[in-house]
């Protein structure tokens, strides 16, 4: 019995290192995708407010 417990001890240890390793690479790919939409929004809106206002005067 005490090999039993062994191995259903060593494969609940896999699984729940596989559910955790899933979970870390969904979170740090979530915030991945939220840096790189911050960053292209915030680059859209620098360039609009630019492109807004002349650059020079004109007279």
């Amino acid at each position: 019995m005490n090999a039993l417990k062994a191995a259903l001890v060593i494969i609940g240890l896999i699984v729940v290192g596989m559910v955790a390793w899933g979970l870390v690479k969904l979170v740090f790919g979530l915030i991945g995708y939220l840096l790189v939409g911050a960053l292209v929004v915030g680059g859209a809106w620098y360039l609009y407010t630019r492109l807004g206002r002349p650059t020079r005067t004109r007279r």
